[in-house]
């Protein structure tokens, strides 16, 4: 036990120094009390031309890790979808540049033979970058 969390607690660091190194800012980070083979799920209010990152940490005895994040339309439709499983690996991350507004969906899975795994969540986010003057209408 005492190895699985030293290499959860690396690889937490470990990508929080990356991401944070290129330019990314933490708006979440928590341990999460997710169970095995439930899913746990999260809203996220995201803004439309924000840039962000999700890295999902779970127990390193995971045999599947999943996340999740769709934004519903109107009625049951899905208008953005992403999904990004790993098997035999403990973490899994994504990048998503948000199209439109919401409060989206962050949908997390993991299956491991301990009933309470070890589980983290961090969101980083950077900012859309403001148009160039070249972009910009003329008066």
């Amino acid at each position: 036990m005492q190895e699985n969390i030293k290499l959860y607690n690396e690889k937490i660091n470990q990508l929080i120094d990356q991401h944070s190194s290129n330019g990314f800012k933490i708006i979440k980070e928590e341990k999460l009390p997710i169970r095995s083979a439930i899913d746990m799920v999260i809203h996220v209010p995201l803004y439309e031309g924000d840039w962000y990152h999700f890295c999902f940490i779970g127990d390193p005895s995971a045999e599947k890790i999943k996340a999740t994040l769709f934004l519903e339309g109107l009625g049951d439709l899905v208008q953005d979808r992403i999904i990004v499983r790993r098997e035999n690996e403990f973490w899994t991350e994504f990048s998503f540049v948000c199209p439109r507004s919401g409060n989206y969906e962050l949908t997390l899975f993991q299956k491991s033979e301990i009933s309470r795994p070890l589980s983290y969540l961090t969101i980083f986010k950077k900012e859309a970058e403001a148009k160039s003057d070249l972009q910009r209408p003329t008066e």
